[in-house]
């Protein structure tokens, strides 16, 4: 196979005349939606507590503690949304891993219960204020109060 035949724009010409791809945009809002989640949680974590934030005039990235919020609160709407896109193009792909229609049985069940059983584990302990997920709440109190 030649260069040509992997790469889909392999001129810019090509680019130009390739047709809009819902499953690349999909990807990319899911992809690009998430590190900013992650870093606008990052900076609410370490944000002093609202009233202290506003007492400081903390910014971070010249943001400061309620624009981070609205971000990332904004960010989460729009990566649930194209999760669900994504998802709804994707839907062949996932049910031909949960569920082979030859053989007419779950596939992939060890992968699946790893994943039911991390998420379920993290939403007993977050409900149970157990460590480790209790230790972040601390850390970020503790980033919260400057450190006192």
């Amino acid at each position: 196979m030649s260069h040509s035949d992997q790469d889909p724009c392999p001129t810019p010409a090509a680019r130009k005349q390739a047709p809009f791809s819902s499953r690349a945009a999909a990807v990319f809002l899911v992809g690009l939606s998430f590190l900013v989640m992650v870093v606008s949680g990052l900076a609410v974590t370490v944000a002093p507590a609202g009233r202290l934030a506003r007492e400081l005039d903390w910014s971070l990235l010249g943001l400061g503690r309620t624009q981070w919020e609205l971000l990332h609160l904004s960010m989460g709407l729009l990566f649930i949304g194209a999760g669900v896109w994504h998802i709804w193009l994707h839907w062949p792909v996932i049910r031909n891993l949960l569920w082979s229609a030859a053989a007419r049985t779950l596939c992939h069940r060890r992968e699946l219960a790893l994943a039911v059983g991390l998420v379920g584990g993290v939403i007993v302990l977050a409900i149970l204020w157990w460590p480790p997920v209790s230790w972040l709440d601390s850390l970020a109190a503790w980033f919260r109060t400057g450190g006192r």
